[in-house]
């Protein structure tokens, strides 16, 4: 097991390289010179070479990616072209809100979507399955910066119950963007948890359960939902990895100064490290998330855990 996280996280090492050379290519295709972002209307063109070479503009586009990877290998992520501050710090700032978001939604999704995948799968084509469905597909359906506006209409503006924007009321501003962000993500989890269940619900196993006397509830909690789990933990590393990337709209929506702000605010401004380096780092931060589930559907799954360490020991054997 600990030879194929080793492996993992070897495999991240050209992905990040990768993200980086394509993140430059696009940033260097774009309209616009950055460096006129820094200097005034008037300067002079010595000062807005002098401005370029400051900035690590000068030289061809290979020539910059490589100075930008030696730095990356020290931990330097490079400086704000706009705000002159170093960008890992800029992130490692935004990165506790964006974790706070996006752990706050997917207790949403979860809360919602479990129980009505549960539901809608033991009562396949019922009235139940068909409202539970429903439901999933008005979830999909909506926009969230839609339902985010109608809910700071309805519980900011009309009800005051909740602040609209910005992050200063602790656990009262998360609510609303927590709602509006895991409502959209229940909707992919309550279809997945329904058909998971369903696959599980007609084994012989369940029957053989309910034949010995062991109650509904309980056939359903520990027997079908655990082995029905492997699919619904795959949608749900999937959907948290695109949650930590940013939920650009939601935040946008309530002022959430989070990382997917931080970005769109960057590509704006044309400030090439801020975009490079926080892209750069939410790849490894997703890349890692996605490791952390595949261990542990080792420890929801013990056949996955015996598949991994077998290939461990063969792979021991052979070296």
């Amino acid at each position: 097991m600990s030879r194929y996280i080793v492996e993992r996280l070897l495999m991240l090492i050209p992905v990040l390289l990768s993200v980086a050379f394509i993140i430059f290519a696009i940033m260097n295709a774009a309209e616009g010179d950055p460096v006129y972002s820094v200097v005034s209307a008037d300067a002079t063109q010595e000062q807005i070479e002098a401005a370029r070479i400051e900035l690590g503009l000068d030289g061809t586009l290979i020539q910059r990616y490589f100075r930008y990877v030696g730095g990356m290998i020290k931990g330097d992520l490079g400086t704000s072209y706009v705000s002159k501050r170093d960008v890992m710090q800029t992130y490692m700032m935004r990165l506790p809100n964006t974790l706070k978001l996006a752990a706050a939604s997917m207790v949403v999704a979860l809360v919602i979507s479990i129980p009505l995948g549960i539901i809608a799968a033991v009562n396949q084509n019922s009235i139940r399955d068909a409202v539970s469905m429903v439901l999933a597909l008005l979830g999909l359906s909506m926009p969230n910066f839609w339902l985010g506006l109608l809910l700071i209409l309805l519980f900011s503006l009309r009800l005051g119950w909740f602040p609209s924007a910005g992050y200063e009321d602790g656990l009262r501003s998360i609510i609303l963007p927590a709602i509006t962000n895991g409502t959209g993500l229940a909707a992919f989890m309550t279809r997945a948890t329904r058909s998971s269940m369903l696959d599980v619900v007609r084994q012989d196993f369940l029957r053989t359960a309910r034949a010995k006397g062991v109650t509904e509830r309980k056939v359903i909690r520990k027997h079908a939902l655990r082995n029905a789990l492997i699919p619904i933990i795959t949608v749900f590393g999937v959907q948290f990895s695109n949650v930590l990337g940013g939920s650009v709209l939601v935040e946008t929506v309530f002022a959430w100064p989070g990382v997917g702000r931080l970005v769109v605010d960057a590509i704006e401004q044309r400030d090439i490290p801020t975009v490079t380096g926080a892209l750069v780092m939410t790849t490894m931060l997703v890349t890692i998330t996605n490791l952390l589930i595949d261990i542990v559907y080792a420890y929801v799954d013990p056949r996955i855990k015996s598949q991994y360490a077998k290939k461990g020991f063969k792979l021991w054997k052979r070296t």
